[in-house]
């Protein structure tokens, strides 16, 4: 069954090479008692190792029933070491904290047998080896006979083909050797039992056969057993039966095979039990070793936690500083490059002077320059490809040139009376009731568009976000379009101004406070509060701009048929806003009141109301609906504001005063008060006006103040009174008396004026002056001197704004003039940049009317997820103008972008930092373990 042929086994240590075997060749019977003796270093325990598979051989070959170990893979060995070897060593190798039955266990254990039957097996190979009485007793009680013993039992208990002895009985006295060899000797009787011993006396009384070794050669078999090969031809007729017998053995018995490996659960149990044993030794193990790998999860969890922040700090950061392409811009990178650039070319370097470049051009060219980018397309083009942002956007934000009319309707007491009051919400209403100083800047905040669009912004489309910036500290977040929410700091305030802006507080007390403020008479407001029920029940009004717009009764001829003229109502002197925003706005409602989390680095929402995207998709559908907007685009070379083409016109002193119809009252008292500051400041302006002309005259004349009226009554007088008008004035004046028989002369004339019809009289008078006595109006102003110049532009400003009145004045103003006339050239002039309606576009029009288009965004905003992200957005954006026609191709300057690439090399760095640290604790903790293990 067993057969080694010509075994070599060489050790080689640095240059010293030891031959353990020589070639040895032993052949073994399936049942019986080896000794195999010779001195120290003559190859018996590497005999003894190859045979049980712990050892390999360098050359020749081992035969295990028949079958060649050449073929044997390490599956293979392990199932022949488990099932078919058993050993028994000098030193015992048992576990001293494991019972004498655990013990015998062990080697069941490894094989995988189950644990009812490897106790079984094992109390029955302890009972053969007579120590059934000692099952639950530690080694360290036991007597070294019985713990060897003990190690033939665990041998024998997996019921193996061979036993291996390496020295037995080596640290055993003569009585208990002899017990042992008696069990071997047992033993040998059913198994093949192969020993090496020092000890020929117990070889020769026990064993049934001698081998000895000699210099790794065997020079000794006293009972030799030969397995017939095809080179031999004869043997004795004993071995012959041998032979036969083995062979039929063999047939009958096939090689045993089993599980190479204990359970995993098995496993796990041993080692949980061989830690209790030493609980000294493992606390301080594992103390050791967990300073290492607690070091390491503090470090991964530092890093982590560090990127986790970092990227928090990101997504926060670039929800407030998205990337945002608008459709009109300017080319920031070309002005900032025109303000530091030189241009001319030449190379002063060696003139030993600093010269001046003249780069003024540029720079101007640069600021004047304007972007326009075709966002229709590009927005089309990311919805036809989400796919490829998804992961990379918090939110994709389209905005739209909306001025949104927002009012907060207010009760308030007028002289005794409760009345509703709706205020007008944004920056520009705080800056016009500062008073005349800051007039200008309303207009400049209007132009901006940051009306309530400065106060009310449209929230990012991430509730996820949202969430993770704010904490909703009353109330709740909106879940319908006409819901909105109050954001409050961090400290549960909000500024004064604001208050101010949204109409919460009376925007008429802000000129006194200024003025308190600039007198140093000032003093704050500390105890001034709202309480979260009053905050919730404020309600807002929406309209659109268009709402504002009504049909006149005018209708003017156009190409498509007749086309109604729409009038601004909020121009008109009776128009009712209250009432008005009352009956046709749209209720918005403070649903909650939102404040930044603690800690949070950015916020997104810009202004001091947050509304949603709802909200922006319900002002969009209802401008699409608007009656004037749409008859606007319908009609795209008329101006329904005027009636008039959009192409410029030119006009006739006869067909200019037609306009008066087509201004609105607003602009028309805006031109009259600037044609009467020119009447006043420039005498050439009004140079045609003469005093022969008595309609023009009397329009200027009545608006004066009585004294005035005396004193150029007295000069027309003067101017009339000569020998040959004597008489008729005095017929005249008797006749226009209202008390008789009068006697006019120059110095009762004051006193007279009551008593006169001065128009008539004016009129009689100037009607007979000679034309070279014909006085201009420059004269009569001269005559009234500087003092009365205030008095008679407020008189003729009050009294303009009757349109009646303007009428017939703008008519008499220019009677006397003539198309090439430069002064009517002037007035033409004047009044088309006074009334920017009359030479308006469809465009400017259409912005006016605060047109917008959902599909024709102002700007679009990506809310990238960290900047790895943005990058790749920007990628994106390359790939579409890689792809657009030239004219789609979009230019925009992200200097946020720019500023904050320095703010991706330091998260880099520390990135790099954290994993170096990782690394560093990783290495000296698989240190310290494995010199502590």
């Amino acid at each position: 069954m067993l057969s080694l042929r010509d075994i070599v086994k060489t050790y080689t240590t640095g240059d010293t090479t030891v031959h353990a075997l020589r070639g040895v060749s032993i052949d073994f019977r399936e049942s019986e008692f080896v000794s195999i003796l010779g001195p120290s270093g003559c190859g018996k325990t590497t005999l003894l190792n190859i045979i049980g598979g712990l050892d390999r051989y360098d050359s020749g070959d081992l035969v295990i029933n028949g079958r060649s170990t050449k073929e044997y893979r390490d599956a293979d060995w392990d199932t022949y070491r488990n099932h078919s070897i058993g050993f028994v060593f000098q030193s015992y190798n048992l576990i001293m904290h494991q019972t004498v039955l655990s013990n015998v266990e062990l080697a069941l254990t490894l094989s995988g047998v189950s644990r009812e039957e490897r106790r079984r097996r094992a109390i029955d190979a302890l009972e053969q080896v007579g120590l059934g009485d000692q099952l639950h007793k530690k080694p360290n009680q036991m007597s070294g006979g019985q713990m060897q013993r003990v190690a033939i039992a665990r041998a024998l208990v997996n019921d193996p083909d061979i036993l291996l002895a390496d020295e037995p009985t080596g640290a055993l006295d003569t009585v208990t050797s002899v017990q042992i060899m008696e069990i071997l000797k047992k033993v040998a009787e059913r198994k093949l039992v192969i020993m090496v011993t020092h000890n020929p006396e117990l070889a020769e009384q026990y064993s049934t056969r001698i081998i000895r070794m000699l210099d790794g050669n065997k020079i000794n078999d006293s009972t030799p057993f030969t397995t017939p090969t095809e080179a031999e031809d004869t043997v004795v007729e004993e071995t012959v039966i041998e032979v036969a017998a083995e062979k039929k053995s063999k047939k009958q018995r096939a090689p045993k095979k089993g599980k190479r490996s204990m359970s995993f659960f098995t496993a796990l149990s041993l080692s949980f039990n061989n830690l209790l044993t030493k609980k000294t030794r493992t606390l301080l193990v594992s103390v050791a070793g967990s300073i290492g790998i607690i070091g390491i999860a503090l470090i991964l969890a530092l890093s982590t936690g560090v990127n986790l922040f970092i990227a928090s700090v990101q997504e926060d950061t670039l929800s407030t500083y998205p990337l945002t392409i608008q459709k009109e811009t300017q080319d920031m990178s070309a002005l900032l490059g025109a303000m530091t650039s030189t241009s001319d070319g030449a190379d002063y370097s060696d003139s030993g002077k600093v010269y001046v470049d003249d780069s003024m051009g540029t720079m101007m060219s640069a600021m004047s320059a304007t972007i326009s980018n075709n966002l229709t397309a590009f927005k089309k083009y990311i919805e036809e490809n989400p796919d490829k942002l998804d992961g990379l956007v918090n939110d994709i934000q389209y905005t739209y040139d909306l001025d949104l009319q927002i009012f907060n309707m207010v009760a308030v007491d007028k002289d005794g009376n409760t009345v509703i009051e709706a205020r007008e919400i944004g920056m520009d209403v705080v800056f016009e009731n500062m008073g005349d100083a800051f007039s200008g800047m309303s207009e400049l905040m209007s132009m901006g568009g940051s009306g309530s669009s400065g106060v009310f912004s449209q929230m990012i489309n991430n509730q996820e976000l949202l969430d993770q910036q704010y904490d909703v500290i009353e109330g709740s977040w909106p879940t319908d379009y006409d819901e909105v929410v109050l954001v409050v700091g961090s400290n549960n305030q909000i500024s004064k101004m604001t208050m101010y802006m949204l109409g919460m507080l009376d925007p008429a007390n802000i000129k006194q406070e200024l003025s308190d403020v600039m007198s140093g008479n000032y003093t704050a407001t500390t105890e001034l509060s709202f309480t979260f029920e009053e905050l919730l029940g404020t309600k807002f009004m929406l309209l659109c701009t268009s709402d504002f717009f009504a049909k006149t009764n005018k209708t003017y001829p156009t190409d498509n048929g007749e086309l109604n003229v729409w009038a601004d109502m909020r121009n008109d002197l009776g128009f009712d806003r209250a009432a008005f925003v009352t009956e046709n706005g749209v209720e918005l409602k403070i649903s909650g009141i939102i404040r930044p989390k603690k800690g949070v680095a950015a916020t997104s929402v810009s202004g001091a109301i947050g509304y949603t995207k709802a909200l922006t998709d319900y002002v969009l559908a209802k401008t699409a609906e608007s009656e004037v907007i749409n008859q606007q685009k319908d009609n795209p070379t008329y101006n329904v504001l005027t009636g008039l083409p959009f192409e410029r016109t030119y006009y006739t002193p006869e067909t200019i005063g037609q306009l008066i119809d087509k201004i609105d009252a607003a602009t028309m008292e805006m031109f009259y008060t600037y044609m009467t500051e020119q009447f006043l400041s420039d005498p050439e302006f009004a140079g045609s006006l003469q005093v022969t002309d008595p309609q023009s005259f009397m329009g200027m004349y009545m608006f004066l103040p009585e004294e005035e009226r005396a004193a150029i009554f007295a000069q027309i007088l003067n101017a009339a009174n000569t020998d040959a008008n004597a008489a008729g004035l005095q017929a005249l004046f008797e006749e226009l008396s209202k008390n008789g028989n009068i006697t006019i002369t120059p110095d009762n004339i004051v006193q007279l004026l009551p008593v006169l019809d001065q128009t008539k009289v004016l009129s009689a008078l100037i009607g007979i002056m000679p034309p070279a006595v014909s006085m201009p109006i420059p004269g009569l102003i001269t005559l009234a001197g500087s003092t009365q110049m205030n008095t008679i532009y407020a008189q003729m400003t009050e009294g303009m704004k009757n349109m009646t009145v303007n009428r017939e004045i703008f008519e008499l103003m220019i009677g006397n003039m003539s198309a090439d006339d430069p002064d009517f050239i002037r007035l033409e002039a004047t009044l088309y940049s006074m009334a920017p309606q009359i030479d308006a576009t469809l465009e400017s029009v259409l912005d006016v009317l605060d047109d917008a288009e959902a599909a024709k965004p102002a700007s679009i905003s990506f809310f990238a997820k960290d900047f790895d992200s943005k990058e790749k957005i920007e990628a994106f954006i390359a790939e579409y103008n890689e792809n657009a026609v030239e004219e789609n191709k979009l230019e925009y300057t992200d200097i946020v972008g720019t500023l904050m690439s320095s703010v991706t090399i330091i998260v880099d760095a520390i990135s790099y930092v954290l994993i170096a640290f990782v690394s560093i604790s990783l290495v000296v903790s698989s240190i310290m373990i494995g010199i502590i293990t």
